[in-house]
């Protein structure tokens, strides 16, 4: 079996762009009463567990986690969004961390 050059070359150009890697997002913060809440998007990690893995690893940093929801955008992406204590908002980097290994530094003196 014979395939043209131009045809391999074609097919070794798109290969790579139409595998998607696993990834994580900042999605904003806010006050909530006297709590912060955190949001961020991911795709890739978890989904069969609808996020427990995160929940599991923020509380695991010993955050007390209030109003924890997760739901699938339809996108691929998946978000969660929690309140903690204001000012711990860099433990729940390092838990999103420890799943992911990337730091994305979200919430930044939250």
């Amino acid at each position: 079996m014979r395939f043209s050059t131009s045809i391999v070359a074609l097919v070794a150009l798109v290969a790579p762009s139409l595998v998607v890697a696993d990834d994580w997002q900042c999605n904003g913060s806010w006050n909530d009463g006297g709590l912060h809440r955190l949001s961020f998007k991911f795709d890739g990690y978890c989904e069969d567990r609808y996020g427990q893995c995160f929940l599991d690893q923020i509380r695991g940093k010993g955050l007390t986690v209030h109003n924890w929801q997760c739901w699938d955008l339809g996108n691929g992406y998946w978000q969660a969004d929690l309140s903690t204590t204001a000012g711990l908002a860099w433990q729940v980097n390092n838990a999103i961390q420890d799943i992911t290994g990337t730091w994305r530094g979200c919430w930044p003196n939250q």
